[in-house]
């Protein structure tokens, strides 16, 4: 019995282990809400909403810091670079920003978003990406 379990622990690990590569990997990182703020501009009702939540709890833009999620290491060229879903809190308060990301290779050609083209095509080409259709909640 001892053995027939570990055979199935170690199919276990193989199979996770081979599921990897196929998903990007997301870590979170902090970045100012005034970097925030820059990635929204195209959102008004939202900025809005954020520069309200913030006076109204006395803060000023640099006291606010956000968390986002990060491209990781299979990205050439954005590597370490933050993204949406964006939380920031203000207070008792967070609002949580997600977004709709499309990617863009060194002369500005549109690749695509996750999904729409080749994971080994975005890792590689992508050398910028604009963010759209945001949606956003506050909590509590």
């Amino acid at each position: 019995m001892h053995t027939t379990s570990r055979r199935v622990r170690a199919a276990l690990l193989l199979c996770s282990m081979a599921l990897l590569p196929a998903v990007p990997a997301r870590a979170e990182g902090s970045l100012g809400l005034a970097e925030v703020l820059q990635a929204v501009k195209g959102a008004p009702k939202l900025l809005d909403e954020i520069d309200a939540e913030r006076r109204k709890k006395d803060l000023k833009v640099d006291e606010v810091i956000c968390t986002a999620a990060r491209h990781g290491n299979q990205w050439q060229h954005l590597g370490g670079g933050r993204a949406a879903p964006y939380a920031c809190p203000f207070g008792d308060r967070t609002v949580r920003v997600e977004a709709d990301r499309t990617y863009f290779d060194v002369n500005g050609k549109r690749l695509g978003r996750l999904g729409q083209a080749s994971d080994k095509t975005l890792f590689t080409k992508a050398k910028s990406f604009r963010e759209s259709n945001f949606r956003w909640t506050w909590s509590p």
